[in-house]
């Protein structure tokens, strides 16, 4: 298995996990496990681009790096900003039930986004 399959499965399992502790009521571990599954995502993409990707600030950078500037990525930027805030809300537990409901759901649609930025060995 590749790094980038390793990110890629690890991925698909925080996206799991994440709903999982949202059905048990633990907001916090929600709000990391969606935010994971994105950040695992895009380290499976940098990966693949042979982008660094070991600091929040170079994950931050792939995210808007794969996802354009400006448009027309401007909504999968708005989630991508959403996926973020459940990552702060980890620390500072801010958000409801319904925000972390709306930022798994973001982090749904941002996956589904990433997937037209696999290089499929072509990079």
């Amino acid at each position: 298995m590749t790094t980038s399959e390793r990110h890629e499965e690890i991925s698909a399992e925080f996206l799991r996990k994440a709903r999982s502790e949202l059905d048990a009521g633990d907001l916090m571990q929600a709000s990391e496990k969606a935010w994971g599954a994105v950040a695992h995502c895009i380290k499976a993409l940098s990966e693949e681009h042979g982008w660094a990707h070991e600091t929040h600030r170079r994950l931050h950078d792939n995210a808007i790096r794969l996802l354009g500037t400006p448009d027309p990525y401007a909504l999968s930027r708005m989630q991508w900003k959403s996926v973020s805030a459940l990552h702060q809300n980890f620390y500072e537990e801010r958000l409801d039930r319904e925000d972390v409901l709306g930022g798994i759901h973001d982090a749904e649609l941002l996956l589904e986004a990433l997937k037209a930025h696999r290089c499929n060995g072509n990079c």
